[in-house]
């Protein structure tokens, strides 16, 4: 019996098949809004978003590889199971967890890491060389 591929699954293999095929996503700097050129139609565009594309794969099937493309590209990727995350050190604490106030003696908690030493390493898996992004923080740095 054949095993059926996740949603999850689908969307990843979509993303390696956007990168195969040389799709590549462009913001329109006026507007935000994000485009996928076609591999099929050259010179055409797909309108995407991180829930819907434009092109007709996506209408009739809700995924594809333009939509997994963006979604790569803003790292958005589901992870399968057994994918976890790499880690490297923080660059703000050195891996210690702890940063040191100006003018004062005692450690306070990293506010990059959250004390941990350690931050997750963010791959845009359709950048021509993986590319790195670093650091990746939820919320913005406290006030000095």
């Amino acid at each position: 019996m054949r095993r059926v591929e996740t949603f999850d699954e689908r969307v990843i293999r979509l993303a390696q098949v956007a990168r195969e095929r040389g799709i590549k996503v462009y913001q329109e700097q006026s507007t935000g809004r994000w485009f996928a050129t076609s591999a099929s139609r050259p010179g055409t565009a797909h309108y995407v978003t991180a829930v819907s594309c434009t092109c007709e794969g996506f209408i009739f099937s809700g995924a594809c590889s333009h939509n997994a493309a963006l979604l790569a590209k803003l790292s958005w990727l589901p992870r399968v199971a057994g994918d976890e995350p790499a880690t490297m050190a923080c660059r703000v604490c050195g891996g210690g967890g702890e940063t040191w106030s100006e003018g004062d003696w005692s450690p306070d908690e990293c506010w990059v890491c959250r004390g941990t030493g350690h931050v997750d390493v963010v791959i845009d898996r359709i950048g021509s060389d993986n590319i790195v992004e670093f650091p990746r923080v939820d919320s913005p740095r406290p006030a000095a």
